[in-house]
């Protein structure tokens, strides 16, 4: 068994380094499911620069004091 990468377009495939078979033989082509990955990564990304711009509130407030306050001159 030989495994031999290749590139798909346009219904068939370009093989990207020769191989010695038999022309005509039947070939088992398995594609990775890339596609999932990149529209979950998409939206993740997008999800988190979402967070992001909108920012987290950690608390602080009124309660604080200015820095003239806490330091006298």
């Amino acid at each position: 068994m030989n495994v031999v990468k290749g590139i798909y377009k346009g219904n068939s495939i370009k093989l990207l380094e020769p191989i010695t078979a038999k022309q005509g033989i039947e070939v088992e082509v398995i594609f990775p499911n890339t596609v999932d990955k990149e529209v979950s990564f998409v939206n993740a990304m997008s999800q988190e620069i979402d967070r992001m711009n909108k920012g987290f509130s950690l608390g602080g407030g009124h309660y604080y004091q200015k820095r003239e306050e806490l330091h006298e001159r």
